[in-house]
């Protein structure tokens, strides 16, 4: 398969219009060239740009599919192409990752960054691997970075993690403002209404914490993290069924679940 792939793009590659092979004076343009050696450098370019994205594109195919030398194939011949390219490198960021290469992730983190500061996809990457990292204050950071980003089709998703890194630095306040700027952006962001439940419910704010599970419940359907969480918002209100009812679901949905097994334990406080 890689064979053919490469076979394709050196044919992207070379393809260069050789029409005409000699120029005169009277045919020369403002900047020295004739018209069709400039449209063969044009064509040339071109099809270099083809090909590198072309090559970035495979890459991150082959990451989705977990075939590891498919994605580092096709990343390196894009690097090959052009060194500089922020893609490229946050590709191979995404690929070192998956092997628990860190230092090389973040090394091609990093570069992408370098040769291009605007481009969020990165950013948002790198934090994430931050976050991943436990390197919260840098993660959030970044987030707050790529937030700035309007037109970043995953901004929601970014407000979410800024909630969640600025969770882990002790900034209640700043993570439900950004946990409600995530459903602002999307309403359907599931996640960012589970924090804002799981949020409520520790600061003992029952009424709310309910809201905002039954809307996380309506989005994302039955999870472990779902019933465990209603099982004690219901236990704090009092509902015996409703705790019972939730119980019953986690038991049969996820039985090898961690939340199953907190709940066992759960059970045995007196």
């Amino acid at each position: 398969m890689i064979r053919v792939i490469n076979i394709g793009l050196v044919v992207i590659i070379g393809v260069v219009t050789t029409a005409c092979t000699t120029t005169t004076t009277s045919t020369m343009g403002p900047e020295g060239a004739s018209p069709t050696v400039a449209d063969s450098r044009k064509d040339k370019k071109k099809s270099k740009q083809d090909a590198l994205e072309l090559y970035i594109k495979l890459g991150l195919g082959y990451i989705r599919e977990n075939n590891r030398k498919g994605a580092r194939f096709n990343l390196q011949k894009a690097l090959a192409i052009d060194n500089r390219s922020a893609a490229a490198h946050d590709g191979l960021a995404l690929l070192y990752q998956l092997e628990k290469e860190n230092d090389l992730a973040e090394e091609h983190y990093r570069k992408a960054l370098k040769y291009d500061p605007d481009f969020t996809r990165a950013r948002n990457n790198y934090a994430a691997f931050l976050l991943r990292a436990g390197e919260y204050e840098k993660a959030h950071k970044q987030f707050l970075i790529a937030a700035k980003d309007l037109d970043y089709d995953r901004r929601s998703r970014v407000y979410v993690s800024i909630g969640v890194t600025a969770t882990h630095l002790g900034h209640t306040e700043e993570a439900v403002s950004a946990w409600e700027k995530a459903i602002n952006l999307d309403p359907e962001m599931s996640p960012a209404y589970f924090e804002l439940a799981k949020a409520y419910f520790e600061a003992n704010n029952l009424p709310r914490a309910k809201i905002y599970l039954d809307d996380y419940s309506e989005l994302a359907g039955p999870t472990a993290q779902g019933l465990w969480l209603g099982v004690r918002i219901e236990r704090a209100f009092g509902n015996k069924d409703g705790e019972a009812s939730k119980g019953l679901a986690l038991k049969k949905l996820f039985p090898y679940s961690l939340e199953y097994l907190e709940y066992r334990e759960w059970l045995k406080k007196p």
